[in-house]
């Protein structure tokens, strides 16, 4: 295969290769953390509604134009899990985008609490754009086009239910079973791009299913990907769109009081395509509730465990790169958090390569932990698509970001025997990896290649 040249960074169907005077530097990169041990969950939910008369986020047609009321509760959703010696939580909020200030101030109260001092946060928005908004502090004019005006009590409404969800959820941890599955919701999300033509938009949905140890009902974490926007501008109601009625109808079917969190994912250049209806909020719940079939046939074929290791690994801030976080559940099902809104063109390409390097499934997490714009092709960037207006990177911040996530994934790739990649037997990666050769240790350190040469600085870590 003829390598495809990036820049400062070659992949060759998930190998990977550095040049040479970045290698040096590249040996700092930290390894990932790994942890094993008992398994504990908690959930839980708060409402982080606005009151009417605050303006909503997304559409610049409102103007800055205060709500009208409340069709269905904005909350933010929590999902803790904790091995004992490793935590982590899944924060879901129906919001546009909590930017990284926002998710900033999240991480310092949840960091300030004993039981959750140690937990790696990731917040998902929802991306709903009948949200609340008065969060961005710009000027008026600025401001009445993307979120109204900034109204500092509302900005901290939205951080402190954030916060309050995982705390909550934290003070509720039991014993726990957890397991991942996978499937498809076909004819529910369509390409909106311009650019490259007639790109078919990906229907996986991945599942994060929570039990008691009496296998009870704890939680339900989902992913799919679909812009917030079945309600338009007119829309002067506060909801949490197509998100709010999936939750609800996930609650329903599988019962025993399960928390849904949800979590978007590729959705840059996707929107959603709800069955027909003549009520906008009536094709609300109908896409709602056919995504909610899918997650409940998901459930009920995903079997789960009482032991379950977590590894996880960072690459920092840098002025080039936002935060980026692989997280990999069991060895096999990998989680990417991107900071902003990713197309579905590198959606594909890091699923195909995460498949090659012997995962079940990689996932994309959007809009997780900031929200940095959208993230593009270089071809999108040439054609000047909507979406590179508002990409904020230059025409290759996209192939920098999926160069990164790809080596984050090929370190953390599960060992696979002789047998190839139908082989369910994985030993543990990281003892594995002690004997792969220097073209995979090179592969593992490429993650930071564009930051190094670009003088980048590193941040503190997830926590």
């Amino acid at each position: 295969m003829v390598p495809r040249v990036v820049p400062q960074t070659w992949c060759v169907a998930g190998r990977w290769v550095a040049p040479v005077l970045a290698v040096i530097p590249l040996l700092l990169l930290a390894a990932p953390f790994v942890a094993q041990g008992e398994l504990r969950a908690g959930a839980a939910q708060v409402d982080i509604t606005p009151p009417p008369g605050t303006p909503s986020a997304g559409y610049s047609e409102r103007m800055g134009q205060g709500m009208e009321g409340v069709h269905d509760p904005l909350l933010a959703t929590a999902l803790v899990l904790d091995t004992g010696e490793k935590m982590i939580v899944f924060v879901g909020v129906d919001h546009l985008g909590f930017n990284e200030e926002m998710v900033r101030a999240v991480k310092r109260i949840i960091h300030a609490n004993a039981i959750t001092r140690r937990c790696e946060v990731y917040l998902g928005s929802s991306h709903t754009h009948s949200g609340g908004g008065a969060h961005i502090k710009l000027p008026d004019i600025l401001a009445q086009f993307i979120s109204g005006p900034y109204d500092r009590g509302i900005y901290e409404s939205y951080i402190d239910g954030a916060a309050q969800s995982v705390l909550e959820a934290a003070e509720n941890l039991a014993p726990a079973r957890v397991g991942v599955g996978y499937g498809h919701a076909p004819n529910l999300n369509a390409y909106r791009g311009d650019w490259p033509p007639d790109v078919e938009t990906r229907d996986d949905v991945a599942v994060i299913k929570v039990t008691a140890s009496d296998s009870t009902p704890v939680a339900v974490l989902f992913n799919f990907a679909a812009h917030g926007t079945v309600l338009g501008a007119s829309n002067l109601l506060f909801s949490a769109d197509y998100v709010g009625a999936a939750r609800d109808h996930a609650a329903a079917l599988i019962g025993g009081g399960v928390q849904p969190v949800f979590f978007n994912g590729a959705e840059g250049d996707v929107s959603p395509r709800p069955p027909s209806a003549e009520d906008s909020f009536e094709r609300v719940d109908l896409m709602g509730a056919a995504l909610a079939e899918e997650v409940w046939d998901i459930w009920n074929a995903t079997e789960t465990s009482d032991v379950l290791k977590i590894e996880t690994r960072r690459q920092p801030y840098s002025l080039t790169s936002k935060p980026l976080n692989v997280i990999v559940l069991n060895d096999r099902d990998g989680f990417v958090t991107i900071p902003g809104e990713m197309s579905c063109n590198y959606d594909t390409d890091i699923k195909r390569i995460g498949g090659e390097l012997g995962f079940n499934q990689v996932s994309i997490l959007g809009l997780t932990n900031g929200m940095g714009g959208y993230i593009v092709t270089p071809e999108s960037w040439r054609h000047r698509t909507y979406e590179s207006t508002i990409s904020f990177h230059g025409p290759f911040y996209g192939e920098r970001m999926k160069d990164a996530v790809c080596a984050m994934l090929h370190a953390l790739k599960p060992w696979i025997g002789d047998a190839g990649p139908g082989n369910d037997d994985v030993a543990s990666t990281r003892e594995a990896q002690q004997g792969r050769p220097l073209v995979d240790l090179l592969g593992a350190l490429c993650a930071r290649l564009a930051e190094v040469a670009d003088g980048g600085k590193a941040d503190t870590g997830n926590q």
